[in-house]
């Protein structure tokens, strides 16, 4: 078989030469030669020096606007934040005047409260006068234990203490304080007996023989009727218990006459 006798090509070495020209006032020039390899290394280099330049541009001018737009939004939520921290200075000044206010009204309704209990309280005292007219009345005591009511002159040094009235006709009997009817019973020496529970240990009795005006249960305030006084009973009987003792009921009653 016949050599091939084509004459081969031959690869030379690729040489490089980079020329630096000096500003010197000498005006030497100088040269340095680089390999293909070199080239290579220095081309690759300088390579990669402008990618990591351009990724470098690209990051800082993307960090740049995520930063502009990451202040724009805290800005934004700053003002937003502002405005609800003002909207709740308000809300809390509106809250805080609201309070004051419930506050008054809430002591003016307690002191109200206390004065209505107050003028209860004074109102279911049997101090008032049981009679609706002027009378002319005796101190005595009844002797629970006597038949007759006590009407000498010198009467009875024992005994539970009553005033005994003397009224014209026309007037009537009255609640001495606001109270409830206890009992409406007979009496053997006044003829009927009304009983007032003023619900703070006081208890009325109105010993008179008219009848009655109101029945057990019956709620009466002070001044309310409870017998009419006519001509064949004008003597009234009245008494006072605190806590199941009789006391004195002039030292209760306001006097009118």
């Amino acid at each position: 078989m016949a050599r091939d006798s084509s004459p081969r090509k031959h690869r030379h070495k690729r040489n490089y030469t980079i020329l630096i020209i000096s500003g010197d006032s000498d005006g030497q020039n100088k040269r340095i030669h680089l390999g293909h390899v070199k080239t290579q290394i220095l081309a690759f280099s300088l390579f990669l020096i402008l990618v990591v330049i351009v990724c470098y541009v690209i990051y800082s001018s993307i960090y740049i606007k995520n930063t502009t737009i990451l202040q724009g939004q805290q800005t934004d939520q700053i003002n937003i934040l502002s405005s609800e921290n003002s909207s709740l200075y308000a809300s809390n000044d509106e809250l805080e005047a609201e309070v004051t206010q419930l506050s008054l009204a809430l002591n003016q309704k307690v002191e109200e409260e206390a004065s209505v209990q107050e003028k209860a309280a004074q109102a279911s005292l049997p101090k008032g006068f049981p009679l609706s007219s002027s009378a002319s009345y005796k101190n005595r005591y009844d002797d629970p234990n006597a038949d007759a009511a006590d009407s000498s002159s010198s009467g009875n040094t024992t005994g539970n203490p009553i005033l005994i009235f003397t009224a014209s006709a026309g007037s009537q009997v009255v609640a001495s304080g606001d109270g409830t009817v206890i009992t409406v019973t007979a009496d053997p020496k006044y003829g009927n007996c009304i009983t007032i529970d003023h619900g703070n240990g006081y208890i009325s009795v109105y010993r008179n023989k008219g009848d009655s005006l109101v029945k057990a249960k019956d709620t009466v305030k002070r001044g309310d009727p409870l017998i009419v006084i006519g001509k064949s009973n004008k003597t009234l009987g009245y008494q006072i218990q605190y806590n199941d003792t009789y006391i004195d009921p002039e030292s209760m009653i306001e006097i009118n006459g």
